[in-house]
């Protein structure tokens, strides 16, 4: 009775939410979660009935209509053209490094994660998140772990709660706009920095994927930075070149040539190459 008063949840339950909704005592609750957990190959089309089916199980703290699970994550195709690159960096059987900038609810991230693993089975992505509220939705990073969790791929997966440069207000906005407080990433006090506390510690990526802030200004500073974190003929994916943010295809079609490579660019994501930056005296 304290448990359906409080809302809280027996400690072994992992990701309550995403499996609770008001049947959480219920008998089958625990065959539900093996259910909805065990291990199956990655699927876009079932990642998004998934995390739609976990919204409407989602008692509060997980909100959000189903067409923002699809509106605000990268379409299949614009994924399935990113992830063909990868295998285009398999090095001497080396397991791949990743960077995820900008999870919402996980399905771009398990796409390239799954990707990665297919190249080779220790491949690691890392991804940087401030775990605001977006779209409705008050604690998404609830959906990517459980997303991540049904395909197997925590053990390739390197979560950060923070801001790749300065903190911004999107979290004291978005905070405003729910109109509820649950957890501290809600009153911006992710981690700030992360680019430059990675290159402190030496970190080095294959491949890194930019779906997060979109001014143009923070952008461009976040591919400078991205830019001494990607080793030499590592790639850099940028998604929304389209209509709707200019900005962002003006930072691609910018970009110094000098530095990266422009390779392709599907319906609205764009590839470039990393070069290895030229010193005094030396031609591009």
């Amino acid at each position: 009775m304290f448990g359906r008063v409080t809302g809280r949840v027996p400690e072994r339950t992992t990701w309550p939410l995403v499996w609770g909704g008001s049947r959480r005592y219920a008998p089958d609750r625990w065959k539900q979660r093996d259910r909805d957990f065990e291990r199956r190959d990655f699927s876009y089309e079932d990642a998004v009935q998934f995390l739609q089916a976990s919204l409407r199980k989602g008692p509060g703290v997980i909100r959000g209509s189903a067409k923002d699970v699809v509106q605000g994550s990268m379409p299949k195709e614009e994924l399935d053209f990113v992830a063909k690159y990868l295998t285009g960096l398999r090095k001497e059987g080396r397991p791949l490094r990743g960077l995820h900038i900008g999870d919402f609810v996980g399905l771009s991230l398990a796409h390239l994660t799954d990707a990665a693993r297919n190249v080779h089975a220790g491949s690691v992505v890392m991804s940087i998140d401030p775990n605001a509220p977006h779209r409705g939705m008050d604690n998404p990073k609830d959906l990517v772990t459980g997303l991540m969790a049904r395909y197997d791929l925590l053990d390739n997966w390197l979560p950060l709660t923070g801001f790749t440069l300065e903190r911004t207000g999107i979290a004291d906005i978005s905070n405003r706009n729910a109109g509820t407080t649950k957890f501290a990433s809600y009153y911006g006090f992710g981690a700030a920095h992360v680019l430059a506390n990675l290159a402190k510690v030496g970190t080095r990526f294959d491949f890194a994927l930019i779906d997060g802030n979109h001014n143009s200004g923070y952008l461009r500073r976040e591919i400078d930075r991205l830019s001494r974190l990607i080793r030499p003929g590592g790639l850099l994916f940028l998604d929304d070149l389209d209509e709707h943010w200019s900005g962002v295809t003006e930072v691609f079609d910018g970009l110094d040539h000098r530095r990266f490579q422009r390779l392709a660019r599907g319906g609205r994501a764009g590839v470039v190459r990393v070069l290895r930056e030229k010193g005094p005296g030396q031609t591009p």
